[in-house]
């Protein structure tokens, strides 16, 4: 697919209100996938990926000559990158900045392909992740893949340190 295709589609998710987080597409038992996850400020819906998915495929249908688009031999998932987003660009790693990540690399850096750690600061095209081994500088143009890593226990802690303090305050 050409980069133009790309944008259009990107184009029509953010004047939808959403952001586009990624547009992918591949083949996938002989037909085209065309894959777009989309995220907006208090997490997405299926009302929200409709909304998406309708106007994608009006796009799609009003231009059937996209190159690398088999007539119909095609088809459209949109939906929420979930809670371990995945991490695309340069500028997933900024914004992500303080949040835990899990980056794949093409090569070996200290003998390793996977390093999970807080992503600390992004500069000069570099990722430095805090991990359990210190301060590591990873080279954007390595990653082959990225994501932010969510922690149950933790979130379960908060829960259950919110109920004793409920249930504290009920007994005053």
């Amino acid at each position: 697919m050409s980069d133009d295709f790309l944008e259009q589609i990107e184009s029509i998710v953010t004047h939808a209100g959403y952001e586009c987080v990624h547009v992918g597409i591949k083949k996938d038992f002989g037909r085209t996938k065309i894959q777009i996850l989309i995220d907006i400020i208090g997490g997405i819906n299926v009302d929200d990926c409709e909304t998406v998915s309708r106007r994608v495929n009006k796009f799609l249908d009003e231009n059937p000559d996209v190159p690398g688009l088999d007539k119909g031999r095609y088809y459209l998932e949109v939906s929420s990158p979930g809670i371990e987003r995945p991490l695309y660009k340069l500028d997933d790693y900024i914004r992500f900045q303080g949040r835990e990540a899990r980056v794949r690399i093409d090569g070996l850096i200290d003998g390793r392909k996977t390093f999970t750690g807080i992503i600390n600061s992004v500069s000069d095209g570099n990722i430095e992740l805090i991990c359990d081994t210190g301060g590591k500088k990873i080279p954007f143009d390595l990653i082959k893949g990225g994501n932010l890593v969510y922690r149950f226990e933790n979130k379960k802690n908060e829960n259950e340190n919110s109920k004793h303090k409920r249930r504290g305050n009920k007994r005053k």
